[in-house]
């Protein structure tokens, strides 16, 4: 992903959020910065980023603000076409889904369904990286 400044999407605010999201959620992932418990916020932080990704690529395409709503799984599905999802991103959207589910998700206290994996953040992060490739 290139790292354009944030003033290089004035008209996709969905996707400007989005790499907002996706710097801070690797930022605290960073090995340097994690503690006990810093896991829920930085995948909080990518799942965000993915959702807000999601939206910024359906408005690109279709022209006006994608529909309401948080449940990145009903979004990429809905957004299948535009988004060019793989198999394998169904199920790293559908891992974080997952992870922050629940009432206010990991933002409070819930019992997350899912584990915590590397590989769930790094795959998060490509997901959101390729979404942001239709704004270069």
């Amino acid at each position: 992903m290139k790292h354009y400044p944030l003033e290089h999407y004035p008209r996709w605010p969905f996707a400007r959020k989005a790499v907002i999201f996706l710097r801070a959620a690797k930022t605290s992932n960073e090995i340097t910065n994690r503690d006990a418990g810093s896991e829920e916020v930085a995948y909080y932080l990518l799942s965000h980023a993915v959702e807000l990704s999601i939206k910024a690529v359906a408005q690109l395409k279709i022209g006006q603000p994608p529909v309401r709503g948080h449940d990145k799984e009903e979004l990429a599905e809905r957004y299948r076409e535009e988004c060019q999802f793989t198999p394998d991103e169904f199920e790293t959207i559908k891992a974080l889904k997952e992870l922050n589910n629940g009432p206010g998700g990991l933002r409070y206290e819930n019992q997350p369904q899912r584990e915590f994996l590397p590989s769930t953040f790094s795959a998060g992060a490509k997901i959101v990286e390729r979404l942001l490739e239709n704004f270069d």
